[in-house]
């Protein structure tokens, strides 16, 4: 399956010059991509689902490598053999051999099976993953801006609303540019909870080891 399309954080600025006067866009780049940062880490709506990959005998520790630009948020799904994994906690486990039926999340792309597989199995594990743009990202995926442009855009705008005593300095729009913010993020977790269908999902054979 193809990859995402991508776009540059400079598509983004019809959005949001029109309410910014003389803010100069080396300081709107910035705000863009950590409006996109906030954006995707609290609503979730970039999803990465890979490949089937292999395992390997007691060998329990996995690493997703995300693609270019971005990074793992956190990892909402793990299957073996199809099967759905189920997360555990941070409780102490023993690496001990078997088929896999449970998952622990040590940190954001990083998994441990348990038990720890019983021997070499080819394309048996599959992981999905929320991504967010890294922090030095140049460009994040074109759905961003297609069906969410607006909200990441008025995120942005409340940040540099707050700065002082510029032409562009507006505490009071900046509230309402925060409410527009909060309320679309709100509003894909709501769809969510609800069953709906807001999330991007990507197949790009990532890497584990």
């Amino acid at each position: 399956m193809a990859k995402l399309l991508m776009v540059g954080w400079r598509d983004f600025l019809p959005l949001l010059q029109s309410s910014l006067p003389r803010c100069p866009v080396p300081q709107i780049m910035p705000e863009l991509r950590r409006a996109a940062i906030r954006f995707c880490k609290d609503s979730r709506v970039w999803r990465h689902r890979s490949d089937l990959m292999d395992v390997y005998k007691d060998e329990c520790r996995y690493v997703f490598e995300p693609p270019a630009e971005a990074t793992v948020v956190s990892t909402r799904e793990v299957a073996f053999r199809d099967e759905i994994l189920i997360p555990l906690d941070d409780r102490v486990v023993r690496d001990e051999p078997g088929i896999p039926n449970s998952f622990q999340v040590e940190e954001p792309g990083v998994v441990r099976l348990v038990p720890c597989p019983s021997e070499d199995e080819e394309a048996v594990l599959q992981t999905v993953n929320v991504l967010a743009p890294y922090v030095t990202a140049k460009s994040c995926p074109k759905f961003l801006l297609d069906f969410h442009g607006e909200v990441i855009a008025s995120g942005a705008k409340a940040m540099l609303m707050l700065v002082p005593d510029k032409p562009w300095s507006d505490p009071a729009r900046s509230q309402v540019e925060q409410k527009k913010f909060d309320d679309g993020v709100a509003e894909i977790r709501i769809r969510e909870l609800r069953g709906g269908t807001n999330c991007q999902q990507e197949i790009n054979s990532p890497t584990f080891f």
